[in-house]
């Protein structure tokens, strides 16, 4: 067998999940009953539907790595503590072939869900507005994608180096507060640690770029951010704050570098937990 033996195997298991076709289907009853009730106000259909998309990436922000990581927490958690574990490694397989096929399996179980929201809300949009602008859809969907990718990444690695269910649950939803949560609940957010740090503990002046910068390091945020560059001039969202109305955020600031912060969260979060799947004890 290879990781493309053990990728096929596992996403013809994966499919069957009762909780993932839960997750899926109210995920598109959602995304279609935005899509059929948005009306933009004094805009043509095409305005609106490309706000209709950019509120839809405010829903998916929170919701697509519930999904990435209900479908990715248990992909080889599950295996170590059922034993089938060891069954994989001697088909014979590698410890690289199982990581490699269920990252792949669950990536393509999560895009399969993310593909199926995003053509159930674009054909509710066109039956409702008759348009569609498709350079939008396309590159909201392919960033989707990307973040979605990156909470699959970082449950596999987590699942990877845990042999029980039940730190596995706690490691997906410990990662999704830390990730995700700590980024939208006023008073308690990231940047507001960062600057108590910055100024009360270190007693510096306030640097609001420094703050934002910090905030950045959030795959939400960098999700956000990206959107940014699939929207026409004029409908950005402001996702950092800006000192005054009209300042300008610095370079390392700017919507392109999502992809970057894409970019880290995959590989480092892989990288770690394939070492630590690597030196396990699976007796």
């Amino acid at each position: 067998m290879s990781a493309l033996d053990v990728a096929r195997k596992d996403f013809k298991g994966a499919r069957r999940s009762r909780s993932l076709w839960t997750v899926a289907t109210l995920l598109g009853a959602v995304t279609a009953l935005i899509a059929f009730g948005y009306q933009g106000y004094q805009l043509s259909p095409r305005e609106t539907v490309v706000r209709l998309f950019s509120t839809m990436g405010l829903l998916l922000a929170m919701l697509l790595p519930v999904v990435a990581l209900v479908a990715s927490y248990m992909a080889i958690a599950g295996e170590r503590e059922s034993g089938g574990v060891k069954f994989l490694l001697g088909l014979p397989n590698t410890r690289r072939d199982v990581f490699l096929g269920k990252l792949l399996s669950r990536l393509a179980v999560v895009a399969a869900g993310v593909t199926f929201m995003f053509a159930t809300a674009s054909a509710v949009a066109v039956a409702r507005h008759g348009v569609l602008p498709a350079g939008v859809v396309v590159g909201m969907l392919a960033i989707s994608l990307a973040y979605a990718a990156v909470f699959v990444a970082i449950a596999v690695a987590l699942s990877s180096a845990l042999a029980e269910r039940s730190r596995a649950i706690a490691a997906a939803i410990g990662s999704y507060f830390l990730l995700v949560i700590l980024y939208v609940v006023p008073g308690i957010g990231v940047s507001t640690v960062a600057q108590w740090v910055h100024t009360t503990m270190l007693g510096a002046e306030p640097n609001l770029d420094l703050y934002n910068a910090v905030t950045y390091t959030s795959p939400f945020i960098a999700y956000r951010k990206a959107v940014n560059l699939v929207l026409p001039a004029g409908m950005e969202q402001r996702v950092l704050q800006r000192a005054g109305e009209n300042s300008e955020l610095p370079a390392y600031l700017g919507d392109e570098v999502a992809l970057a912060v894409f970019a880290v969260w995959l590989v480092v979060p892989l990288a770690i937990g394939y070492l630590r799947f690597e030196g396990a004890d699976l007796e």
